[in-house]
């Protein structure tokens, strides 16, 4: 009855379909609209001169902003696969009062024939990247070299194209899991996620005209004529999309005895490019990591540590090494308060996003050194977060047990696209 229950949840899960809005799409759109449509054609071909940065935004910087966008809601950490008060199935004997932390995974296994479910949801704001508000994100776009080689020797090549996405993008993520005690030792877990992603903002375009301060005629515009020419343009957008994400497996092995009063075990956890890539549901690539884990117990004070290797396979996502070190500390009766830190230090620096890096220099009557971007330029992108929360269960014995969690994940420094403060609350039911 148990595995029918289970069986009927994770049928259900996987069987909806993602939209099919394609947000991948959005700030490609959004280039060609400002640099290959956006001119007019008069004077003369001037309005085809920015063509060549449009390809050059469709080949480098759409793809890193799109990977660093699924990557990012992809990649978003599950709750622990284990939760709760842990008993001797032989003598009812209380084995540990711990609730269990949130994030870092504890040592517990359900135990055979137990079955865990529940569901987690998670809101994200991904609003700032190096510490730069996504909102104020800016590329600078730079003329065609018409004429003699390097910029400059044209009034017309020190005309440049100010971009600002005003970029916006939430997530909000809700995650149906199960675990199963295939031995005493061994758990089979099961997390199907369901994403929803919505991007928005009112992008601007701005030409820094030097033609018409040099000659009193704007070669690029966006409309008008030469002489009072349109020389800013906005375009809002507001997408979003939704369904399943990357599937998640994972298998826990516990090495100690359960009734130890400390702990080690290991554990798999593979992700299945399940979700659609091209709505930013997942990341289209097979991902994994393994974790080692250590618990102890010290009368109601639990201690875990785990040390792992992610392997991200991507191209604009280093493998990551991480470690989560926290405690959950009983309060009250049934309640239990958790303190975690979460770390994720990349080990590949020639896989680390770069966005338009560097500058460009154009020489002319006055010489011009354009920054291409206003992004702070790094070698890796670090994270490091910490985790606070509360577990408390409203029924709690060895025959059923129900836990109701609230945690928040606060940011302890700026690297990668980070949300201000992400919010978990979640579910649990174990029998």
């Amino acid at each position: 009855m148990r595995f029918r229950i289970a069986s009927c949840l994770l049928v259900l899960t996987v069987s909806a379909v993602p939209a099919q809005s394609q947000l991948n799409q959005q700030l490609d759109n959004l280039f060609d609209d400002f640099l290959r449509e956006g001119f007019v054609r008069s004077p003369g071909e001037h309005g085809e001169h920015f063509i060549p940065s449009a390809n050059l935004a469709s080949d480098e910087l759409t793809p890193a902003l799109n990977n660093l966008i699924s990557g990012n809601v992809a990649s978003f950490p599950l709750t622990s696969t284990v939760a709760g008060v842990t008993f001797d199935p032989m003598t009812g004997q209380t084995l540990t009062s711990s609730l269990g932390p949130i994030f870092t995974e504890p040592v517990e296994t359900v135990g055979a024939g137990n079955i865990s479910i529940g569901l987690s949801a998670t809101y994200l704001s991904l609003n700032q990247f190096r510490g730069l508000p996504t909102d104020q994100m800016r590329f600078t776009f730079l003329h065609q070299d018409v004429a003699e080689p390097g910029l400059g020797d044209s009034s017309n090549e020190s005309d440049v194209v100010d971009l600002f996405l005003d970029l916006d993008v939430d997530a909000s993520i809700v995650a149906v899991f199960a675990t199963f005690g295939l031995s005493r030792n061994l758990d089979l877990s099961v997390a199907v996620p369901f994403v929803n992603v919505g991007m928005k903002g009112s992008a601007r375009a701005r030409v820094n005209s030097a033609t018409i301060l040099l000659g009193g005629n704007a070669n690029h515009s966006f409309g008008g004529d030469s002489l009072n020419p349109v020389l800013q343009r906005v375009i809002p957008y507001d997408v979003s999309a939704g369904g399943v994400g990357d599937l998640a497996v994972r298998l826990k092995y516990r090495f100690t005895d359960e009734k130890s009063a400390n702990g080690v075990a290991a554990l798999l956890d593979v992700r299945l490019p399940t979700g659609d890539s091209d709505d930013f549901l997942g990341t289209g690539n097979f991902t994994a990591r393994t974790l080692l884990i250590g618990s102890a117990r010290m009368g109601e004070f639990t201690p875990h540590v785990n040390l792992g290797f992610d392997y991200r396979n991507s191209d604009f996502d280093s493998d990551e090494f991480e470690v989560a070190i926290g405690f959950d500390q009983v309060i009250f009766t049934n309640w239990v308060f958790a303190l975690e830190f979460l770390g994720e230090f990349d080990l590949d620096s020639a896989e680390t996003i770069e966005i338009f890096p560097g500058t460009e220099t154009i020489h002319g009557r006055i010489e011009n050194i354009v920054d291409l971007s206003n992004i702070p330029e790094r070698r890796n992108d670090h994270r490091m977060d910490t985790s606070i929360g509360f577990r408390y269960a409203p029924v709690l014995k060895q025959s059923v047990q129900i836990q109701i969690l609230a945690n928040l994940i606060v940011p302890l420094q700026d690297g990668g696209l980070r949300s201000g403060v992400a919010p978990t609350f979640g579910f649990s039911l174990s029998f």
